[in-house]
């Protein structure tokens, strides 16, 4: 996936469609970063609207219906999910499973040639239209029963605040006043699946990052565990206000970040106008990815990049080499996650916790020692590590006591 002409940005044209492949971090940041107005819009993702996902906010083509969605979009539905049966688990889960098995976005024969989504599903070639309407039902289900649910609760005045709350109240008022409403039921429906779709998938993808790193590297997770006990104890869990001051902790969730990105050509952007980048001509339309695995594995900024070493973010005089913190990871420019710092600040509690109440190994073998093995993978659209097996044990009782504490006070 690295450039093999000398060159960070790689240009192509095929079937009418004019494609860059960015592979550095200064090519990402001039283009999608400091020109992001240009490179604001979507591709049309002809194989996501067969699978009933064209209202979703990370989808949709820049204009003032995307940018009105994304200023109010927070929180979704004000649900609660009771225990591991719930059906939003599940509906959560299906819809998962069809994004990851979708591939990459824009790579389908319908999006190059949108025509295609009218031919009969049963020719050999048109497999991704045959899955796309296979899953329909489970993303369009994503997308509306969660919704019902909420205005479900609103009419029985049960509801709590939330995204869907907050925004029907206006709508409905609007629509009682005959004002015009900024945005639409189906924006609202959208704006609320993506955050129930993008939070579930990739916090519990990086979670089982996070959990193979640490079984891998173990002088990593000790270092980590010495920052913990140094900073909170081992009296009680690790809370919102001991975040800011774990800092190796911080440097492992990056690092994570960095050696295995989910998404990793990203999702792709479309210039809007014509554009000149070190003399070279973009014509409006083009379909721009950026590389997202070659800029994070770039030897010319990571030494050794295929090496999960946390301390390389540190400075040389702590041991480190003052390599850069990653970017990227949550996209570029407007396109960028809004999710981001929910999605970051989640994930270091979490990572926190697990630190602080248990070491996590090898699995055993039937001789009772760690047995190593090569975990197996998933790259249909991200890079995602399957289930593997690994062995936990206790830090200590005070840390299990507090954890147990904890959940129960989360189920009543």
């Amino acid at each position: 996936m690295r450039p093999t002409k000398g060159s960070d940005v790689l240009f192509f044209h095929t079937f009418g469609t004019k494609w860059i492949v960015l592979h550095s971090f200064s090519s990402a940041t001039e283009l999608l970063e400091r020109r992001g107005s240009l490179y604001a819009d979507r591709p049309r993702f002809v194989m996501f609207e067969e699978m009933g996902w064209a209202p979703t906010l990370t989808w949709l083509r820049w204009g003032p219906r995307r940018f009105s969605v994304a200023i109010v979009l927070k929180i979704a539905y004000g649900l609660d999910v009771d225990g591991p049966q719930s059906p939003w688990i599940k509906l959560a889960e299906d819809s998962s499973e069809a994004v990851g098995k979708s591939g990459a976005p824009a790579s389908s024969i319908m999006d190059r040639f949108p025509a295609a989504r009218y031919l009969p599903s049963w020719l050999p070639f048109m497999e991704r239209l045959r899955y796309a309407r296979t899953w329909r039902p489970a993303i369009e289900a994503i997308t509306r029963l969660p919704f019902d649910a909420a205005i479900k609760l609103m009419n029985a005045e049960k509801a709590e605040e939330s995204f869907v709350q907050s925004r029907m109240k206006i709508w409905f008022e609007n629509s009682r006043q005959g004002c015009p409403n900024r945005f639409s039921l189906e924006d609202i429906k959208g704006a609320a699946a993506t955050i129930l779709i993008a939070g579930n998938d990739t916090t519990a993808a990086t979670v089982m990052l996070l959990v193979l790193y640490l079984m891998q590297n173990q002088e990593v997770q000790r270092k980590a565990q010495e920052e913990i006990e140094r900073i909170v104890g081992k009296h009680r869990l690790p809370s919102w206000n001991d975040i800011p001051k774990l800092r190796y902790t911080n440097l492992v969730l990056q690092e994570t970040y960095r050696i295995n990105p989910l998404s990793p050509l990203g999702i792709p952007h479309a210039s809007i106008a014509d554009d000149v980048y070190n003399g070279m001509f973009i014509p409006k339309g083009t379909i721009v990815y950026p590389n997202v695995w070659a800029m994070m594995h770039d030897p010319k900024v990571y030494s050794d990049p295929f090496r999960f070493w946390p301390d390389r973010y540190l400075p040389k005089e702590e041991g480190g080499n003052g390599e850069p913190l990653p970017i990227g990871h949550f996209g570029f420019g407007r396109r960028i996650c809004i999710g981001k710092y929910l999605a970051e600040n989640s994930l270091l509690i979490i990572l926190a916790t697990m630190l602080a109440t248990m070491n996590i190994d090898w699995p055993l073998g039937p001789d009772g020692q760690p047995t190593p093995f090569e975990p197996e993978w998933s790259f249909r659209g991200q890079a995602i590590v399957l289930p593997f097996g690994i062995s936990i044990t206790s830090r200590s009782e005070k840390a299990m006591a507090a954890l147990n504490e904890e959940i129960d006070a989360l189920q009543t």
